[in-house]
């Protein structure tokens, strides 16, 4: 099963780097032939249900990436705590810089 797994998201991953690579007006033009050529095998009940599927995963998608890009990665969140500490060092020294300074 993991090898079919791998496979399958390798498929997948093929497929996203071969869309990324698509110039805009293209895409556009692949995913509305695409929509007619499925359209033309469904009658009007299966495309309300196809589409409202695809809608469905298209969601998913979009919700999951808009999740990923504002949570920090590991290592992102790291180098904030970092710069938070080191700001707080920073405050520290100017504080003590100024209080000697007014004595």
């Amino acid at each position: 099963m993991d090898s079919n797994f791998d496979e399958f998201k390798q498929t997948i991953q093929s497929f996203s780097d071969w869309l990324d690579q698509i110039p805009p007006y293209e895409y556009s033009l692949y995913a509305t032939i695409t929509g007619y050529i499925i359209a033309l095998f469904l009658d009007t009940g299966a495309q309300n249900a196809f589409g409202n599927w695809l809608e469905q995963v298209g969601q998913i998608i979009l919700t999951i990436a808009a999740q990923a890009s504002a949570t920090p990665t590991n290592e992102e969140y790291n180098a904030l705590k970092q710069e938070v500490s080191n700001l707080r060092q920073e405050i520290e020294r100017l504080k003590r810089s100024s209080n000697r300074e007014e004595n």
